[in-house]
């Protein structure tokens, strides 16, 4: 992402629900909304093409549902970002295996999609690795820089290359900080 901006393709069949999540999500001024599509194989071309942040998308849909456009989007190795609006709640676990960002529950609140929003600000902000997210969980767990080195088989100094990689990204100056940082932003 370029920009602060967060490039947005919304994907629904019905085109009163893309129509609600298109008015939801023009609250947001750091939100644009590139496309909108009711088809999911043209939408899913376009995505491919145009790797959006963010791809909004309903789950059961003719022609192509949600999950496989999201196989593609995985199979392209896009950094495209998949987040599931749908009525159903029994595909969460195929969502979560197709690299979800979230998966939010119809009708969808404005409260919902702004910690969606805030949790993909704060992450792309930080830049932060796996392996950096994986330090922040256990520093948020009370454990040293021995025993996470112990748990991830790295060095207890590599483990401390990390914590200062860490603070420096998050603008943070000690592990307190950087716990209710992560905290705040739902990175842990």
């Amino acid at each position: 992402m370029a920009s602060e901006t967060i490039k947005v393709v919304i994907l629904d069949d019905d085109p009163r629900a893309l129509n609600r999540i298109k008015l939801l999500l023009e609250h947001f001024s750091n939100v644009e909304i590139i496309a909108e599509f009711e088809n999911s194989e043209v939408a899913q071309d376009y995505i491919v093409a145009n790797e959006p942040d963010l791809v909004f998308m309903d789950v059961e849909m003719p022609a192509k549902s949600g999950i496989e456009v999201a196989e593609d989007i995985n199979k392209n190795h896009l950094d495209t970002k998949i987040v599931f609006i749908t009525g159903h709640e029994h595909y969460a676990i195929k969502a979560i295996k197709n690299s979800a960002f979230d998966y939010l529950l119809k009708p969808v609140s404005i409260d919902e999609l702004k910690a969606t929003i805030e949790r993909y600000k704060a992450k792309w902000q930080s830049n932060l690795s796996k392996r950096e997210f994986d330090i922040i969980r256990l520093i948020s767990k009370g454990l040293n820089s021995k025993t996470i080195g112990e748990q991830l088989f790295i060095s207890r100094h590599t483990v401390d290359t990390y914590r200062r990689a860490i603070l420096e990204k998050t603008g943070c100056t000690n592990s307190a900080e950087l716990i209710s940082y992560a905290t705040r932003n739902n990175l842990i």
